[in-house]
């Protein structure tokens, strides 16, 4: 699926591609006509070829032919019965992006006036060959042009709010239940894939503050940790709570909440993926703690209180290291093997790697592998050469090649990078790519890396201030929490040709509520 090199047949046909859109680009520069003759309607409209045979959602397609005139708005062309975004046109070529779920792939080019009662329409002899991708999409949640639709509970196709910052958690036991924590909302919501619904099964109302940073789960999978934001007292605030989850497998208000860590403005907790150790850090001097959860487990088994504050419990809870510098806002991700983590941090544009001794069971003082401190921007490259923009959650995916290859390390960093509205990924070598957004072949006209478009991961797609990131490798697909979007996304395989009855009414209850 993540497999990137592409055969160099591939890379001959881009720059052929390349050099049609410079050629149309130039005409139509260089000559009012476009650089061709206009569409002569006592003559018939012909195609001859076209280039490439097969492709995807947003491939770039060339279609010859003669008599397609100079006028854009003048010619349309759908391709397996889906309208085609037109960059350009000459009598003998237009230039076209593939649409979402052409399946059929019968090219058909429609030249003229209808009010003037001179269009011709006339197919191609040849199909194209449509091929799947992965590509964006969405799974619930809207944006008025007032953006005060709220917050509201409900059915895939009804519910709204996702805004502000947050972060997105699979529950271990039930991969049916995703779980969306916020930074200043309504607490902690349930997205239930069974029963295509979103609840709130637990309120900002159990915690002494809004502003919950993150969610992860013991080993077990019976605990949920909340990391909350707070200092209002001091070096005794509360940092993470543990949940334990009901006889029933859910959570909700009654369930068992503990208070487990306490110092102040923690920003996340991340449970080791080996042993089980947690780690959660103070937005105050960039500390990063290590609490023992089995001297917790143990204390309470036996009847024990347990002594949440980190000033107080030194034998259960540890300050490892500080991260360069105070108010710093950051995440701790930790790799499946447990051999290292990476730290975001957030609001100074970098990502950290702290590697673990297994020997000490902690953390290393960790260095920069990608961005540059204080640098906000959107550039692709290696290590610090990489600019990021507000970078937030990121998770770990594995990588087919890799595992071919025979690496050490076979996983991918995705992350949501907020403020450059798109998903990269950072590889084991430090190199930082972008994966998904910044599109603008569907929405050109308005000049904006941003917006909530749908389809082709580059061409096509884009997000608003994304933040939150989940991957379910059973399906290989992600899920994105587009903040100001207000939206859940996805990328995933595309839907085959039986699924697009679904989509479609989907699609319509969405363009209703936009």
């Amino acid at each position: 699926m993540f497999k990137r090199n592409k055969p160099k047949r591939y890379s001959l046909l881009a720059l052929m591609l390349t050099m049609l859109v410079v050629c149309f680009t130039a005409c139509s520069d260089g000559d009012d006509n476009g650089g061709s003759d206009g569409y002569n309607p006592s003559k018939s409209v012909v195609i001859t070829d076209f280039i490439p045979k097969k492709g995807g959602v947003g491939q770039k397609l060339v279609v010859y032919g003669n008599n397609f005139g100079n006028d854009t708005s003048l010619v349309k062309v759908k391709i397996g019965g889906k309208p085609a975004t037109l960059i350009n046109v000459n009598n003998e070529g237009l230039y076209c992006f593939v649409p979402q779920g052409a399946y059929k792939g019968n090219i058909e080019v429609t030249v003229g006036d209808e009010q003037q009662g001179n269009q011709q329409t006339v197919t191609a002899a040849d199909n194209f060959e449509y091929e799947r991708k992965m590509v964006v999409g969405t799974l619930c949640g809207y944006r008025n042009e007032r953006d005060d639709q709220g917050w509201r509970d409900g059915s895939f196709e009804t519910v709204a709010g996702f805004r502000n910052d947050g972060v997105l958690r699979y529950d271990p036991l039930n991969h049916n239940h995703l779980y969306v924590c916020y930074d200043g909302g309504i607490g902690i919501q349930l997205i239930d894939f069974e029963k295509k619904q979103v609840t709130t099964p637990i309120s900002s109302g159990a915690f002494p503050t809004n502003r919950l940073r993150s969610l992860d789960f013991t080993l077990d999978g019976q605990y949920m940790l909340v990391a909350v934001d707070r200092d209002r007292e001091g070096n005794r605030s509360p940092s993470v709570y543990i949940i334990k989850r009901n006889a029933d497998g859910t959570f909700d208000m009654n369930s068992d909440r503990q208070l487990l860590a306490a110092y102040k403005q923690c920003n996340g907790a991340s449970v080791h993926p080996v042993n089980g150790e947690l780690y959660f850090n103070s937005y105050e001097n960039g500390q990063v703690f290590r609490l023992d959860l089995n001297k917790y487990f143990e204390t309470i088994n036996n009847g024990g209180t347990w002594n949440p504050y980190v000033i107080e419990n030194k034998d259960a809870i540890e300050q490892l290291f500080t991260i360069q510098d105070n108010n710093w806002e950051f995440q701790i991700d930790i790799h499946p093997s447990g051999k290292y983590a990476y730290i975001v941090v957030i609001n100074k544009h970098y990502i950290l790697r702290t590697d673990y001794n297994e020997k000490t069971h902690k953390f290393a003082a960790p260095y920069i592998v990608a961005g540059r401190m204080g640098n906000d921007s959107w550039v692709d490259g290696v290590g610090t050469d990489a600019r990021l923009s507000r970078p937030f959650q990121g998770v770990f995916v594995k990588n087919p090649t890799y595992v071919a290859e025979g690496r050490e390390d076979v996983y991918d960093f995705y992350f949501a990078d907020n403020k450059s509205h798109s998903i990269r990924y950072l590889t084991p070598d430090g190199i930082v790519t972008t994966y998904a957004g910044r599109g603008s072949s569907t929405a050109a006209a308005d000049n904006n890396v941003w917006g909530t478009d749908n389809g082709d991961l580059r061409q096509v797609a884009r997000f608003r201030d994304p933040t939150g990131l989940a991957y379910d490798e059973g399906t290989n697909s992600f899920y994105i929490l587009d903040t100001v979007g207000r939206k859940i996304r996805t990328i995933s395989l595309e839907a085959d040709e039986s699924e697009q009855s679904d989509d479609a009414a989907n699609e319509n209850v969405e363009q209703t509520t936009k």
